[in-house]
């Protein structure tokens, strides 16, 4: 991933050469004057390719090395000292982005990573016009692209920073107007992005699926999924305390928009696991766009430790990462629809459990099993204790998980370092793999890739919206297009049902929480749905013990407390030197 050496100030470079030299190559005094770039095919392109370049392509190297952004929220425990930890204790201020990489200088990340790779936008849809090594074709078609990919990276300071002001022009070295810039308002910014997704739209210039071999690139899937992300996120209360319904429409034709392309499906619930874990070049009927980079890594940074194999020796993990919280587990539902329990007090460790799950055999109780008829996506998700992980590459035997105090993947009462054993019970598996590890040291061949975009995600998008529009009938038709896809009952056939916003608005922020878990939403929709007060106060796992009949005894214990619930983690502050070179941009309300 390419990192950047200033913030705004990257804005005076007119081309950056990190990440791209082998394309843009400098002359003798370490300079490429633009007539040098436009008049050559492949440094023309680079222009393109230096706009792509700012991608990030890991979803464990966003938050800080081998962090994740789920670790960020209620959904996983990332053990350790570093930037996690520092979130939850309440350390975001406006010296300390947390957010960050703290042995580089400056260590912002996000910020300026998002707005060059703006800047390198705007550099690729001024100047390959102008180049006289390019057809009009690949002109027309690359700047196309490079439009898409500036409101890419809007989105992402949009979803991180609030509105900030539209720049369409690569700011020059003798720019003075920094304290000009304004912020405009949500709806401004979210208006300005989706007409112009709209005319690139328009245009016909970018076909509706890209080719496989093309697949790291924009299409106009890729456009309306900008499109869609950021109208919801306009809708919702963080940025639309007034609920205005028409935003919400306009959210629900987004989504919408999508749902209708005849190049997308979802795909079936035994074909789950491909989503996240398959070769890039395999076609998947429900992905619109992700990472082109392999992130099998992940099998060593935030995923079960398989050193522990009995029957052959393997290398041991780096680090299990994120661990699931018992608040996630809770919110898979029981095969009948029912959810699991309720919770007796703001503890969150004395549990009711419902009758219907009960009926299905769900118990806490020594010797019981929580874990059996679970929803599908719990399976898929989770590695608890008991489960058959799989079989290593190149073995014969399954690896079975062992989370109970004293076993292979025991239980770990330790939070403050780096840990191979889970401290709340429980590991993903949503993107991981079994046989990634193997005996001799070697790696799996499967690819592993971040998905930025999935049809699942607009389904549920399109249920919310038209839930806040009162479409009661139209929310549950899509919120049961992803529950019957995991062959969970449909909304109107589980336990308790009640036909009104308050009942099926909680179905469907579970809903999104299940489908989405582990893949970087939950840390967003928290803010967008403005819930920090109500979620990132605790967390808790389960602890499980054996007993002297030889039964697992189940304990739920808080992991530890969080201060990562206060209004000023809704937005994140203008980093404190480039707040003061644009004196004109407030600052959110709760850092002022």
């Amino acid at each position: 991933m390419n990192r950047i050496i200033s913030s705004l100030s990257a804005f005076l470079v007119l081309f950056s050469l990190v990440g791209c030299e082998s394309i843009l190559e400098k002359t003798p005094d370490g300079q490429v004057t633009i007539d040098k770039i436009l008049s050559n095919h492949d440094r023309s392109k680079g222009l393109l390719d230096a706009a792509y370049g700012e991608i990030y392509q890991c979803r464990d190297q966003i938050s800080f090395v081998h962090s994740t952004f789920d670790a960020l929220t209620d959904n996983t425990f990332w053990a350790a000292t570093y930037n996690a930890y520092e979130w939850h204790n309440g350390k975001l201020s406006l010296s300390n982005p947390v957010i960050n990489w703290p042995w580089t200088s400056p260590s912002e990340q996000l910020w300026p990573d998002f707005w060059r790779g703006i800047r390198l936008a705007n550099n690729a849809i001024l100047y390959i016009p102008q180049s006289t090594a390019l057809t009009d074709t690949e002109k027309t078609n690359w700047v196309a692209e490079a439009r898409v990919l500036r409101c890419w990276y809007y989105m992402q300071l949009l979803e991180f920073y609030g509105p900030l002001p539209w720049i369409t022009e690569p700011i020059e070295p003798s720019f003075m107007g920094w304290n000009d810039l304004t912020r405009p308002t949500y709806d401004e910014i979210a208006t300005i992005i989706a007409n112009e997704l709209d005319d690139v739209i328009s245009l016909g210039i970018l076909p509706n699926r890209e080719t496989t071999g093309r697949a790291s690139h924009v299409d106009v899937g890729v456009a309306r999924s900008i499109k869609a992300r950021v109208l919801l996120n306009n809708a919702s209360l963080l940025n639309n305390p007034e609920r205005d319904r028409s935003k919400w429409a306009r959210a629900a034709q987004a989504a919408q928009d999508i749902i209708n392309m005849p190049e997308y499906a979802l795909v079936p619930m035994s074909q789950y696991k491909t989503l996240f874990c398959s070769a890039f070049a395999d076609r998947n009927d429900e992905i619109i766009w992700r990472a082109s980079n392999d992130n099998g890594h992940i099998n060593n940074t935030n995923a079960v430790d398989v050193g522990s194999y009995p029957y052959s020796e393997i290398n041991h993990v780096w680090n299990c990462g994120e661990s699931p919280t018992q608040e996630l587990v809770d919110c898979f539902e029981m095969t009948n629809g029912a959810l699991p329990v309720t919770y007796n007090d703001d503890t969150r460790t004395k549990v009711t459990v419902t009758p219907e799950a009960a009926a299905l055999g769900y118990s806490e109780a020594p010797g019981g099993n929580p874990y059996a008829n679970r929803d599908a996506r719990f399976y898929n998700n989770i590695v608890y204790n008991g489960c058959n992980y799989g079989v290593p590459r190149d073995c014969t035997e399954p690896y079975i998980i062992e989370t109970f105090v004293g076993g292979r993947n025991g239980f770990n009462d330790v939070i403050s370092q780096e840990t191979t054993r889970s401290c709340t019970g429980y590991y993903q598996c949503k993107d991981t793999q079994s046989d990634f590890w193997g005996p001799g040291g070697g790696y799996g061949q499967t690819g592993t890739h971040w998905v930025f975009f999935r049809l699942a995600e607009f389904y549920l998008n399109a249920a919310e919206a038209y839930c806040e529009m009162g479409e009661l009938d139209k929310a549950m038709e899509n919120l049961n297009k992803i529950r019957e896809r995991a062959l969970q009952p449909k909304i109107q056939d589980v336990p308790g049902f009640q036909q009104n916003y308050d009942f099926l608005m909680a179905r469907i922020r579970n809903e999104r929480r299940v489908e989405l878990c582990m893949e970087g939403w939950r840390f967003h929709d928290q803010r967008r749905w403005k819930i920090l007060s109500e979620t990132n106060r605790f967390v808790t796992g389960m602890r499980i013990t054996v007993n002297d009949d030889g039964q697992f005894e189940y304990t739920r214990k808080k992991i530890r407390d969080y201060y990562s619930y206060e209004d000023k983690y809704l937005v994140m502050p203008i980093p404190l030197e480039d707040a003061k070179k644009m004196t004109g941009m407030t600052q959110p309300e709760a850092w002022r």
